[in-house]
């Protein structure tokens, strides 16, 4: 009898601490609301704020992975006008940072989101300099991937010779290139950040 009474002891315990759990939460959630209920204005709007943002990145994060304009405004137009203009502007901003020289297939379908989100004569303007920018790049890259090319070809003529040697020019090659190529990069990113500044501006909403 005794055992069975411990037992019964022990499980009304148990009882009584997750009662007293579900209590302790359900306090900590009304505190947080009565929390909420006591915010200034100007906190109110700065979480709301707050959230659009997050909201607006996310949205330009899955538009970056999937390309697809439509899901993008169907996002948008559940929300509020007001609502909706915080999280273009950073949708925007998470565009314009996803522009890269490296990636420059990418980029056709990047100008395509941000003019979707801000379609502003100066916006339209300044991404006309960054694809004029983007050719500019890929034509100087070709340029030295060529004179790289060449230059191994005649190493390799001079040298008449097969195998290991070849293996052995085409790493120095290859760190050749990867040497040019940061060299190359360097002024054509500096022009490049510049122009994405002037469409953080020309690109408000």
């Amino acid at each position: 009898m005794t055992g069975k009474s411990d037992k019964q002891s022990l499980r009304c315990k148990e009882d009584s601490s997750q009662v007293g759990e579900i209590k302790s939460a359900r306090e900590i959630a009304q505190e947080k609301a009565s929390r909420l209920g006591e915010l200034s204005p100007e906190e109110r709007k700065g979480q709301r704020q707050d959230r659009c943002r997050l909201i607006g990145k996310s949205l330009a994060e899955k538009y970056l992975s999937q390309y697809d304009i439509r899901l993008l405004e169907a996002e948008l137009n559940k929300h509020s006008a007001q609502d909706k203009d915080l999280m273009k502007q950073a949708a925007v901003h998470r565009l314009i940072e996803g522009i890269n020289l490296r990636y420059g297939s990418t980029l056709d379908k990047i100008s395509q989101g941000i003019l979707t989100l801000a379609n502003t004569t100066t916006a339209i303007e300044t991404l006309g300099k960054v694809k004029e920018l983007f050719q500019e790049y890929e034509e100087a890259e070709n340029r030295e991937r060529q004179e790289i090319e060449k230059a191994g070809r005649e190493i390799l003529h001079q040298l008449r010779v097969s195998g290991t040697a070849i293996s052995q020019i085409n790493i120095r090659a290859k760190e050749e290139w990867e040497k040019k190529l940061n060299q190359l990069t360097g002024p054509f990113e500096e022009r490049l950040n510049y122009l994405k500044q002037e469409l953080l501006s020309s690109a408000r909403v």
